[in-house]
């Protein structure tokens, strides 16, 4: 491709970018709070007394299911945030683990955003848009979660003491570095938290990754038990190549493990 007509290409899909971040919706909504208005969620089975429910926060089922929680109700919830391609084959196998073990599920669609730019092929695991437009993304997600957070104070069913952030891939990154309270604890998953770990030093982190994931191009990068500077951060490195990692076992024991580790169950 000639550089001027992939400076020109940059320069459009950043327009793209920020015109996501800040435009409203022709109905009005700020696109950050259409990530929310589809947002999936996930009820586990043994507070539904019908099976584990999961779908987006408008669906019928949805809405039965949570209308039909015991009063006072208070469930452990997982805020999850998707990868590049959206919640896909990996949310639907994080929320499985996730609600088989007990926990609730919340994950805002990035994609809800009138015109987000996809910045990444899955099949060949890279990205391929400009820089400036993967920051543009970056800032969506950390503004995503932020907003998501806000949202969930609003949930009655919700436990907030027993409150998990957990991302997966580009979500997973996002999560690393997201700076606030909010959260007991916080996983990240097929991520090197390049973009730095904005945890309270108080504040557990559990980083899983495979040390071939596809997706890390450069091994001398630095990872996230490297960036850890003093916080409370356990990783768990894998030998092989898998991205997906909750798909391992020992991965997806460590992860139910750690979760189970900061949760209190007394109340």
């Amino acid at each position: 491709m000639a550089r001027g007509l992939g400076a020109r290409m940059g320069v459009v899909a950043l327009a793209v970018a920020a015109a996501a971040c800040a435009a409203p919706a022709a109905d009005g909504v700020a696109p950050v709070a259409l990530t929310w208005e589809k947002a999936r969620i996930g009820i586990p089975a043994r507070y539904t007394g019908s099976g584990v429910v999961l779908g987006r926060r408008t669906d019928g089922a949805v809405k039965r299911a949570l209308a039909g929680l015991a009063p006072g109700l208070r469930i452990p919830t997982v805020l999850y945030v998707h990868g590049c391609s959206g919640f896909g084959n990996s949310g639907r196998a994080y929320a499985a683990a996730l609600l088989d073990a007990g926990y609730a599920v919340v994950a805002p669609d990035s994609f809800a955003r009138p015109g987000r730019p996809r910045t990444c092929d899955p099949r060949r695991h890279v990205t391929d848009v400009a820089r400036r437009v993967i920051g543009a993304v970056r800032a969506m997600r950390i503004a995503e979660i932020r907003y998501a957070l806000e949202r969930i104070g609003e949930l009655a069913w919700v436990d907030r003491d027993n409150l998990f952030l957990l991302g997966h891939s580009q979500g997973g990154t996002a999560a690393a570095q997201y700076k606030g309270p909010g959260f007991k604890a916080r996983i990240v998953s097929g991520s090197r938290c390049t973009r730095g770990i904005g945890a309270a030093a108080a504040e557990p982190v559990l980083a899983v990754y495979s040390l071939r994931d596809p997706w890390f191009k450069n091994p001398a990068i630095r990872n996230c038990r490297q960036r850890a500077e003093g916080k409370t951060v356990e990783t768990l490195e894998l030998p092989g190549a898998v991205h997906l990692v909750v798909k391992v076992a020992e991965a997806r024991d460590a992860i139910l493990d750690f979760l189970a580790r900061h949760t209190d169950r007394r109340r």
